[in-house]
């Protein structure tokens, strides 16, 4: 295995710049034009203490939705790093002397300042111009992850968030991976690198599923984005954005670049090239002739045949042994994964009792959680025995139909009670109010008072898989019974209201 080239060090820490600017004071702080004062916030006076090692970072999470905050908290917090919250990236500006993270996680979409804004801003400091910072997107969509990234984040990260590719993308960023997450193999293979500026054809000194290391004298800025047209052997070509993380100068001239958004048809044919040159690595050495006498080599070629057959077997059982190992593993994250993310949606759905603000949070949900791009909220009308759009995105309320039960996928799975999902590729959406891609039943005590309908996923959901039946209606679930809960108290409180304005007036 050769030595990973694309990436940070492997050991140490991030370097980071503690620069105190011009005219700065505990009380006060020039930023731009704008003298700014602030004070200490709570828990953050003083300078903060870290291990002796440097291992333990402060992560800064900055995002409008406390839904998320708790999510992206939980992930992180096994991770020794010091984690702070923030809502307001704009405010997050002014406190950056006072908070000093080695790591900002924030969302690209912000009501008072976007993530791709925030980050031009900060990057416009010398200070903070080698702080890393990882966006989250919802959509994945390509136009969003160049926005991010030519604003000058180093990482990007789409919703639903994976709990390990978090983790990862965070101590890779930090200097903290102590190994390597990819086996790299030589190869010398021809790229392109582009440029807005400029274009480069060199030679590929060593791939992984993660990275490159190519060969070049001429050096591209550290942190540049470039994109890379990688050719392989096959004929396959892979497409992908990437990152110069490191520059190599002398005799072993060239550049590590990092793998940022690659195409998943390129990425296959690249796993079967990485296959093939470890397999081949692994086929045993030429034969070398045998002096002994022929007697004795024939008895020792037959037993090195039947010891190899027997280690090979073993390995194939190895291998097979791990495999199944590895899929267990992987089904075993995502339900932790699921399970995680299930019990802060249902702590948020019961944490309120204002029937708008559960409404919020179902759709807080199904954005984050679900991963929907559109979707609808239809609950039953009992006045107009139909079911009627309560909230959604991609919809305007005037133009959904009311929906009758056993009408369509929707009113079908509104009068069955099932859960519907659609099978096979699910990318193309649907924009037929009938026909959503799913509908989940909103039930409570077997009686079905809604219907939850899906139109469009964020882009990198392809497709269902067994465990999202379970993760759709175990929300549902918990969708219904605080939104009745919630219905509930509200009647009760307009009951308590009007009893009380009668009992004022009697008194009076």
């Amino acid at each position: 295995m050769l030595p990973d080239r694309s990436g940070p060090p492997v050991s140490g820490r991030f370097p980071t710049r503690r620069i105190k600017p011009p005219g700065y004071t505990p009380g006060g702080f020039t930023f731009g034009a704008r003298s700014v004062n602030f004070v200490p916030l709570p828990g953050n006076e003083g300078k903060r203490k870290r291990s002796p090692d440097g291992s333990m970072a402060t992560l800064l999470l900055i995002d409008d939705v406390e839904l998320f905050l708790q999510l992206e908290k939980s992930f992180l917090q096994e991770s020794g790093h010091e984690i702070l919250t923030r809502t307001s990236a704009a405010e997050v500006l002014t406190e950056l002397p006072l908070l000093e993270p080695d790591l900002i996680l924030l969302d690209l979409y912000m009501p008072d300042l976007d993530g791709d804004d925030f980050c031009r801003r900060l990057r416009s400091d010398e200070r903070w111009q080698r702080l890393p910072v990882i966006m989250v997107t919802a959509g994945g969509k390509e136009e969003e992850i160049r926005r991010c990234l030519e604003a000058g984040c180093d990482d990007y990260l789409t919703k639903p968030v994976n709990k390990n590719e978090l983790l990862e993308k965070v101590e890779r960023l930090l200097g903290g991976l102590r190994h390597r997450t990819a086996e790299r193999v030589a190869a010398s293979l021809r790229v392109r690198l582009q440029q807005r500026d400029k274009s480069l054809s060199a030679t590929v000194g060593d791939v992984s599923r993660n990275g490159i290391y190519v060969r070049s004298r001429t050096e591209l800025a550290i942190g540049s984005l470039v994109e890379i047209l990688l050719e392989l052997p096959t004929g396959d070509q892979l497409q992908v954005l990437g990152k110069v993380k490191r520059v190599t100068p002398g005799a072993e001239a060239g550049m590590g670049i990092y793998f940022i958004h690659p195409e998943p048809q390129g990425i296959a044919a690249l796993e079967s090239y990485l296959q093939q040159q470890a397999s081949a690595a692994e086929q045993p050495s030429p034969h070398v002739p045998d002096r002994r006498t022929e007697p004795e080599a024939d008895l020792s070629v037959e037993e090195l045949r039947r010891q190899n057959a027997d280690l090979l077997a073993r390995i194939r059982e190895l291998e097979e042994e791990n495999r199944e190992f590895a899929e267990q593993l992987i089904q075993s994250e995502d339900v932790n994964n699921n399970l995680t993310n299930l019990y802060i949606a249902s702590s948020r759905l019961h944490s309120v009792l204002d029937r708008e603000q559960v409404i919020e949070i179902i759709k807080e949900v199904v954005i984050n959680f679900v991963g929907a791009e559109k979707f609808a909220l239809l609950l039953w009308n009992k006045q107009e025995n139909c079911l009627l759009f309560e909230a959604g995105e991609g919809f305007e309320s005037d133009e959904f139909p009311a929906v009758a039960a056993g009408e369509g996928i929707v009113g079908g799975a509104f009068e069955s009670g099932e859960t519907y999902l659609q099978e096979g590729v699910v990318t193309a959406g649907s924009d037929d109010p009938l026909r959503p891609l799913v509908a989940i039943p909103l039930k409570i005590h077997d009686e079905v008072m809604g219907v939850l309908a899906v139109y469009q996923l964020f882009v990198q959901k392809e497709s269902f898989a067994p465990v999202d039946h379970q993760l759709f209606s175990m929300m549902a679930e918990h969708a219904a019974t605080a939104l009745f809960s919630a219905t509930l108290y509200g009647q009760s409180e307009r009951k308590r209201k009007t009893y009380q304005g009668m009992m004022d007036l009697l008194l009076k």
